[in-house]
């Protein structure tokens, strides 16, 4: 069973944000690209443990770790009676090689090396066999999901610790053969007092060049008609409630400005505006907990999943004509 969600990074979800309400810049707009190709193929990988049934094993996705003074980055973690099996998952395409340590694409070598990412990663959880008095074998395999991609290697190493698309599915069929039982539910146990909430710090984008208002959650068009609790796209006819709208605006500054307080006066500004005082003032206090009272009252939110968040605040407006967004 998959034991934790896979969500998008807060460095994935900040560019996104500037791309809907910034003019990006080339290195944000590359950096975008990567961080979105990278979760395409988290994705990928996830959907062909559906395909296969992953309910007798344990499967971490999307978590960080912090062991000892190391922090880790896993993409997936699957813990078996015994074992722990560390899968770092790639969504390269293009023709690739592999010699004396050294990766390089097109002949061009390049900087990143996911097996000395996976090796470190391993290597950091073999330390915890020491620090919670656990039995296991660490097992660590890169794993390339893209039917595009093609590995040249006469390297040992990458032959055994490299798995590219063809071979996926009969691996992750292998795995299924495993146990996970009592031992297993132990060693997750000790997963979890490892992990921690992502540690990554967003880039700092000028106020200046931030665009504020409400934007169609459909296109993105800032174009939008204002009814009386309703917005409606102008360029695609999509329309949302007002309350949808406030919630996303008060994450998008949330996810831009994690060092500034979430405050009524920067949502009337983010938002340009467009709510009122009094109902801006009741979307605080329904979806964000207070955590300094006073004349400029100041607030925190739980998670920058829009989806999550409504649903854990239990949205219900009735002017929704989305049902999906309800059933969710």
């Amino acid at each position: 069973m998959f034991m934790t969600e896979r969500h998008e990074s807060k460095e994935l979800l900040f560019h996104e944000v500037i791309e809907k309400r910034c003019v990006l810049r080339d290195g944000e707009a590359n950096r975008l690209k990567i961080l979105r190709q990278g979760l395409e193929g988290e994705r990928i990988y996830d959907r062909l443990w559906e395909e296969i049934g992953h309910t007798s094993l344990m499967i971490f996705r999307g978590i960080w770790m912090r062991i000892e003074n190391a922090i880790l980055q896993l993409d997936a973690l699957v813990v078996t009676d015994g074992q722990l099996i560390v899968n770092e998952i790639k969504n390269y395409t293009g023709r690739y090689k592999y010699e004396d340590g050294t990766w390089s694409v097109n002949s061009f070598q390049i900087s990143e090396d996911p097996l000395a990412q996976l090796n470190r990663t391993a290597g950091k959880l073999v330390r915890l066999k020491y620090l919670d008095n656990q039995q296991f074998d660490v097992e660590k395999k890169v794993v390339f999901v893209n039917s595009d991609f093609n590995l040249t290697t006469s390297s040992g190493e990458g032959r055994k610790h490299i798995i590219d698309r063809s071979l996926l599915k009969h691996y992750l069929r292998d795995i299924t053969r495993s146990r996970s039982g009592q031992n297993a539910s132990e060693l997750a146990s000790a997963i979890r007092e490892y992990m921690i909430e992502d540690p990554m710090t967003v880039p700092e984008v000028e106020a200046e060049r931030i665009k504020a208002g409400f934007y169609c959650g459909r296109c993105s068009s800032f174009d939008l008609e204002l009814e009386h609790f309703r917005t409606r796209c102008v360029r695609c006819g999509h329309s949302e409630t007002f309350e949808y709208q406030a919630v996303q605006a008060i994450i998008d500054f949330a996810t831009l400005f994690p060092e500034q307080s979430i405050t009524k006066q920067n949502i009337r500004w983010i938002t340009g505006g467009a709510v009122s005082d009094r109902r801006l003032e009741r979307y605080l206090n329904r979806y964000c907990t207070l955590a300094m009272r006073g004349k400029h009252s100041a607030y925190t939110i739980d998670t920058l999943n829009l989806g999550e968040l409504l649903k854990m605040k239990g949205y219900a407006s009735k002017y929704e004509k989305d049902k999906q967004i309800l059933a969710d």
